[in-house]
């Protein structure tokens, strides 16, 4: 079965995110939760902030490792 052509050069195997590039995706949207956190804490919006505060634990998590 013949490999598909995905553009590399020499043919190489496709690559993800490198653990640097994929922490600082995860920086960037812990930066969007804290400040849709601020905003339903100011609104007075429980359930929107328990949400967002789980997502945020979840994220620190994984940028613990």
């Amino acid at each position: 079965m013949e490999k598909p052509d995905y553009g590399l050069l020499d043919g190489g195997e496709s690559m993800g995110m490198s653990d640097a590039q994929y922490k600082g995706f995860l920086r960037n949207h812990l930066d969007d939760l804290q400040e849709i956190l601020e905003l339903a804490t100011a609104a007075g919006n429980t359930e929107i902030q328990e949400k967002v505060e789980k997502k945020i634990k979840r994220i620190e998590d994984q940028l613990a490792y």
